[in-house]
């Protein structure tokens, strides 16, 4: 599992089928039938088209098409070629919504192989059930951000396929944490594409038929969002969050330590519960990383330094019992670059520096306001 999360979430269930052909060249069919789920038994759709692709490593694309009969029945016959791994399936579309077969294995497919299930659609609210949400949490880079990968299993219990009012109406959406960047949809069985970031929150935007889905995605989050507190907005059946660092801790929601889970040379803390009701909070507590506390200090004290170069200039330029002209700078040189200090911790207050709080900033502008008076004192009687 962790593997699968790790890489965005491999689509749930697919399956990438090598389908030998018998030869170049091989005659083969499929037959099947078109229905929809009724309240007592399939309802058989008719004059919808069917059309038979291939997926291969040489080639991809439709090959042939015909129109179910009056019992919503269909026979294509086709010839396999190329490639022995290319994979054969038929879809029909219904209502504006494509649906598929399963991947045809063998050369006379029929029965449950050529059956093809559609369903009729809706754009009313449907509240999908969570089956599964993972969350994982990787170690942090050298500037303390960490990559996050959110793993869902939606279901939708009803017979229709969900479908959004508009193109911009999404059919399921989710919070996102504050602090997000670098949002990107993940495999699954819903194309990337339709899964994006949009006002703090997480939207799908594409047709979700009845069934289990996965749907996936990644962002990134900075140190500061730590320690990060995730709440649930629906009951959970399945909750798992995995998170890199040895010293990470999870609290919350019943979660339970596991055994650790190893991939690819990475080792994750694993926590797990299960019935976990909507409202539930969640709370991921990460160790401050020693680079980002290293750039914090070395800020800190860069500042530090540069204000008491400043004052000891100043001090040195204006002198304890009054200046000597010979060897202090003109007194125009010394306006300067009063004016020029008072102008950098300007600067520094407006970037927000973290450094830079309240008293401080008060303290050190009066001081070189008094020393910048002082000197335009000493200018006046130059001139």
């Amino acid at each position: 599992m962790l593997a699968t999360l790790l890489a965005s979430a491999s689509r749930a269930g697919a399956q990438r089928s090598g389908v030998a052909s018998s030869g170049a060249d091989a005659l083969a069919s499929v037959s099947g039938r078109v229905s929809s789920p009724g309240p007592k038994q399939d309802i058989p759709i008719a004059g919808v088209t069917v059309t038979l692709h291939r997926v291969g490593t040489d080639s991809s694309g439709p090959i042939d098409s015909v129109r179910t009969d009056a019992a919503g029945r269909y026979t294509l016959r086709y010839h396999r070629f190329g490639a022995n791994d290319a994979v054969y399936f038929a879809a029909a579309v219904y209502r504006g919504i494509a649906y598929f077969s399963s991947p045809l294995r063998s050369a006379r497919a029929s029965g449950e192989e050529g059956e093809i299930t559609v369903f009729d659609t809706t754009s009313r609210a449907v509240d999908f059930h969570v089956r599964g949400h993972h969350f994982v949490v990787s170690g942090p880079r050298p500037d303390g951000v960490r990559n996050i990968v959110e793993v869902w299993e939606l279901s939708n219990d009803t017979t229709a396929t969900v479908v959004g009012r508009d193109s911009l109406t999404p059919v399921w959406s989710a919070t996102l944490p504050q602090g997000a960047a670098d949002f990107a949809g993940g495999q699954g069985d819903v194309s990337p594409s339709a899964v994006q970031a949009r006002g703090g929150r997480v939207v799908l935007l594409a047709p979700f038929g009845p069934g289990v889905k996965q749907v996936s995605y990644s962002y990134s989050l900075p140190a500061k969002s730590f320690p990060l507190t995730l709440r649930l907005e629906r009951p959970t059946i399945v909750l798992e969050v995995l998170v890199e660092e040895p010293g990470a801790q999870v609290t919350g929601a019943d979660l339970r330590s596991m055994a650790a889970a190893t991939t690819g040379g990475r080792t994750f803390k694993r926590f797990l519960t299960q019935d976990v009701p909507a409202g539930s909070t969640v709370h991921i507590t990460v160790p401050i990383t020693t680079e980002a506390t290293r750039t914090k200090v070395l800020v800190v004290l860069s500042c530090a330094i540069a204000v008491l170069m400043v004052a000891a200039l100043a001090r040195a330029l204006l002198g304890r019992g009054g200046v000597s002209r010979k060897r202090a700078l003109p007194a125009e040189k010394q306006t300067e670059t009063l004016i020029a200090a008072i102008a950098r911790l300007d600067a520094r207050r407006e970037r927000g520096d973290p450094s830079l709080d309240d008293a401080t900033y008060a303290a050190n502008r009066a001081a070189l306001k008094s020393q910048l008076a002082d000197a335009l004192a000493i200018e006046g009687r130059a001139l």
